[in-house]
């Protein structure tokens, strides 16, 4: 198991590595939603690997920074950076781009100096590449990549969560009814999912509900958009996921008149939680949500 430790290290210490301190500022701010952020940082990750790659080619010297120990071999820096671009892109609906930068990191064969965990991370960036490109197909309105892209991650779990944030995606992008698929998986494994406690696994649900909600809200099944809203929030909350948090509040506000009693009441405590863990709020705020 990987070594787990906090972003606040990698993102303060001088003992890191710069790549893996652009690594850790990537996953933050693809937690964060924050694209515009997520492409300056992909763009100085693919010229710092770039750069260290050339170097080490040459044997020349480096930038003293670039000498520290990776954590990972130097190919997972270059296909991530190709990577993460991608993912940019694909937020932005820039699907060609995003293809191109898939290609990318589906051909790293090529690199010079792979040793054993080198070959193994080509390998791992195949199979990104193509659970991708799938992506891509399903975003860019391909409803016939469906059924082989759900064959895909039935073959392969640790791509289920992730794959149904996909198909979810896509669904809402593309105003698909994808019920019969989703009955395979939800509830049962959505209940699996919420026992995940690595914070990889917490991002990937908490951005599953938010789907879901918006997948209910667009077929008028607000009791069930509502209770993914407030599982949602009740998790984001916590996790600092503020630009999406914003985004679920205002669905939760254009569609509280559905709310139950109890829904309301559950929403109305969560915001009290967020209030009470801010000591510098005047304490009156508090009494005034309710």
């Amino acid at each position: 198991m990987e070594e787990q430790v906090s972003e606040e290290v990698y993102l303060l210490s001088e003992k890191n590595h710069p790549l893996d301190k652009a690594f850790e500022l990537f996953r933050l701010s693809y937690k964060q939603n924050d694209w515009n952020e997520a492409d300056l940082i992909a763009t100085h990750m693919q010229a710092m690997a770039d750069s260290l790659y050339k170097s080490q080619l040459k044997q020349a010297n480096v930038f003293p920074g670039l000498q520290l120990p990776l954590r990972r071999p130097l190919v997972f820096y270059i296909g991530y950076s190709y990577l993460a671009k991608s993912i940019v892109y694909q937020k932005q609906g820039r699907y060609d781009a995003a293809r191109e930068y898939i290609d990318k990191y589906a051909n790293l064969d090529g690199l010079v100096g792979l040793d054993q965990e080198g070959q193994e991370e080509v390998q791992r960036f195949k199979h990104f590449a193509k659970a991708n490109s799938y992506a891509i197909d399903l975003l860019s309105g391909k409803l016939e990549v469906l059924d082989e892209y759900h064959n895909f991650i039935k073959e392969n779990e640790e791509e289920i969560l992730p794959g149904l944030i996909t198909m979810l995606e896509a669904a809402n992008l593309n105003k698909w009814n994808i019920d019969q698929l989703l009955d395979t998986y939800i509830p049962k494994e959505l209940e699996t999912f919420s026992s995940f406690e690595d914070t990889g696994n917490r991002v990937y649900y908490i951005k599953l509900l938010h789907q879901l909600s918006i997948y209910r809200m667009n077929q008028q099944r607000y009791p069930d958009a509502i209770n993914y809203i407030l599982d949602y929030l009740a998790i984001g909350v916590k996790m600092s996921v503020g630009r999406e948090i914003i985004t679920t509040i205002a669905m939760y506000e254009t569609i509280r008149a559905f709310a139950t009693l109890e829904q309301q009441g559950v929403y109305d405590n969560i915001l009290k939680g967020v209030l009470s863990d801010e000591k510098n709020i005047n304490s009156n705020v508090n009494r005034n949500i309710s």
